[in-house]
């Protein structure tokens, strides 16, 4: 669970407000391209690279003292199209880039099995373009 929100809140961070100026377009192409999945540099901007089709793993862990035994697993999932994303500004073609939270929407629900829901649980992470 605590990596689920870890994902969360790095897609939450490309849709923060942290730089509300949009980045100069020379500034963006001296940037180096990181590809997601591989080393980030040190001490310097880059921008994320997610490719179309590529596996972005999300890991999953339940957890805590009720349990006697929690559970983890890897969850794979592809883009259908590329995303660069340059701290909280998003682009789709890496020329014209917008604010993250103008981009997307986000939901997480997490429905647990109880008395008013007595199947399995379910937890729910959507991500939609606006």
């Amino acid at each position: 669970m605590k990596n689920i929100c870890a994902m969360v809140l790095m897609l939450a961070a490309m849709t923060g407000c942290a730089t509300w100026q949009q980045p100069e377009e020379d500034q963006l192409r001296a940037l180096p391209l990181v590809r997601f999945g591989e080393t980030i540099p040190v001490g310097t901007d880059y921008i994320l690279y997610f490719p179309a089709g590529q596996p972005i793993p999300i890991q999953v862990l339940i957890d805590g003292n009720i349990f006697e035994r929690g559970a983890q697993d890897t969850l794979n999932v592809a883009l259908r199209r590329d995303i660069y994303a340059y701290k909280a500004w998003v682009s789709y073609d890496r020329k014209s880039w917008i604010r993250g939270k103008d981009a997307f929407t986000f939901k997480v629900g997490i429905k647990l099995p109880s008395y008013d829901n007595p199947k399995p649980g379910t937890v729910e992470i959507r991500m939609d373009a606006k």
